[in-house]
């Protein structure tokens, strides 16, 4: 079951909620319904007196919608700063699967990060942009609300925590922590200067010292804030790790590195025939054939499911796995990675109009890494 759910399409892009969203929209809600700071703002001579939180609303119904309604806003703001790196992404031809919004912030998912340092820029850019108009233009508006409503005012006191949030937003976001939209840019800037692999990993190493930083702040009193400080440590490993595979593996097509010189087995296979033939061969998953078409792929771990006792009596065709991704030779070796990576498996058959020409395993891949690591 997954653990996110789409709740729409903004321009083609499918945005989804994770189950997380749905605790923190209440939380969010509860914190800004408990507290008002009141300030003045003089500009260009007009005195303005505004409210920060929503506590002083009365009755307690008003306030909680209030609240409930900001915190809804502000995730839809979250929506569109992501929706921000996502438009700026396909004017470059970079598809977008989708945009989540977590627990933490959104999260818009790309099939592939630009190695153009401008380009990287411009779309890290984009969504710390869309925040700070918003913000602008929200304490903008609660300026224009104080005047026609009469100083603080439910609806004034809405626009002005909206907007200042949405600054807030844009400042944290800029903070170099990779991957966060600063990081990204710092990246960007070090990509200017060295290969792309170490730029990501100096932009990474970067990004685990503020991740650190916040969650020391974060024990002195803001548990959210070690969250966050665990997402951005997390990220940014994963994100180091994920570029030194990718990156190696550039112009590497499927067809170069896989294997195929194949050995087949049959539905009918007993698994002591099968078990031997991984014995000897030193093969951990065989293509399943039956009447010249690939019906399915077996692998050790289908075999270890099997009580020893039945493993005699039982054929290869009753545990094969028949939902089988495949790939074409001329996709990129990266591509494969990411499938193995995304679906959990370990070998993709090799596809070709509809006749299996060869069969790639992660081995054969990370064999190609430590090869072209070392060019």
């Amino acid at each position: 079951m997954s653990s996110a759910f789409q709740i729409g399409r903004i321009a083609r892009i499918p945005i989804r909620l994770h189950i997380t969203f749905l605790a923190i929209i209440p939380i969010v809600a509860y914190i800004f319904s408990t507290f008002t700071a009141t300030t003045s703002v003089t500009l260009f001579g007009e005195v303005y007196d505004l409210a920060y939180g929503f506590n002083a609303i009365e009755p307690p119904e008003a306030r909680w919608a209030y609240s409930f309604a900001f915190s809804i806003l502000l995730f839809l703001c979250v929506a569109l700063h992501e929706l921000g790196h996502s438009f700026v992404a396909m004017r470059y031809g970079i598809k977008i699967r989708s945009i989540t919004l977590y627990i933490f912030g959104g999260v818009a998912s790309m099939e592939d990060i630009p190695r153009d340092p401008k380009m990287e820029a411009r779309m890290a850019v984009a969504g710390p942009g869309v925040s700070g108009i918003i913000g602008l233009g929200c304490v903008l508006l609660s300026f224009q609300s104080a005047l026609l409503l009469g100083g603080i005012h439910p609806i004034t006191t809405l626009l002005w925590t909206l907007g200042v949030i949405n600054i807030v937003l844009l400042v944290f976001n800029l903070l170099p922590a990779f991957p966060m939209d600063g990081g990204r840019i710092l990246r960007a800037w070090f990509a200017t200067r060295m290969p792309y692999v170490e730029a990501t990993r100096r932009a990474a190493g970067i990004g685990k010292l503020f991740a650190i930083l916040m969650a020391f702040l974060g024990i002195m009193g803001s548990p959210f804030l070690i969250l966050i400080a665990f997402f951005v440590y997390i990220a940014a490993t994963d994100e180091e790790r994920a570029t030194s595979i990718a990156v190696p593996l550039e112009g590497v097509k499927v067809k170069d590195i896989m294997s195929m010189d194949l050995r087949t087995v049959s539905p009918e296979t007993g698994l002591p025939d099968l078990i031997n033939l991984m014995f000897h061969e030193k093969h951990r998953g065989y293509p399943v054939m039956e009447g010249g078409r690939l019906a399915g792929i077996v692998t050790i771990s289908d075999v270890q499911k099997v009580p020893e006792v039945k493993r005699s009596t039982t054929a290869v065709g009753e545990i094969m796995v028949k939902s089988i991704y495949v790939i074409e030779p001329n996709a990129d070796a990266a591509e494969a990675m990411k499938k193995m990576a995304e679906r959990q498996i370990r070998r993709l058959p090799v596809m070709e109009d509809g006749k299996l020409v060869g069969i790639v395993s992660r081995s054969d891949l990370l064999r190609a890494i430590e090869i072209c690591s070392g060019w």
